[in-house]
């Protein structure tokens, strides 16, 4: 799952991660996110989300909602170019990876990798 509240920002991300095989579930907001798991029927392996969303959300409490929504601790992963140390201080400790932008691909690739494989399909 993406959810970002750029449209290029998640288009991009998608058209990456499906040349990489992945199949992916993409959001503008956390109510858009949440909607369309629950139309889909399933829980995301992983959740890549930008920390600013819309309506003075942010990613961190959109992986949130979707965790509790799942019953699952789905491994999440935060995208910024928010430098404040009490939001990244906030992810961290909710056991999320932060990712500062300008993230290239192939640090994305490895830290999408290593995120997946410390949490395979089951145990998230």
């Amino acid at each position: 799952m993406v959810i970002d509240d750029e449209r290029t920002v998640l288009q991009a991300l998608n058209l990456l991660l499906e040349m990489w095989g992945y199949r992916v579930v993409t959001a503008e907001s956390e109510g858009e996110a949440v909607d369309r798991l629950s139309v889909a029927g399933e829980t995301p392996h992983a959740i890549l989300a930008d920390y600013r969303l819309r309506e003075g959300r942010t990613g961190v409490q959109a992986i949130d909602r979707i965790r509790a929504e799942a019953g699952a601790e789905v491994p999440g992963v935060i995208i910024t170019g928010d430098t404040s140390t009490e939001g990244l201080r906030d992810a961290r400790a909710r056991g999320l990876t932060v990712l500062q932008k300008p993230v290239l691909p192939p640090h994305l690739q490895a830290v999408l990798t290593k995120v997946l494989r410390d949490h395979p399909a089951g145990t998230a």
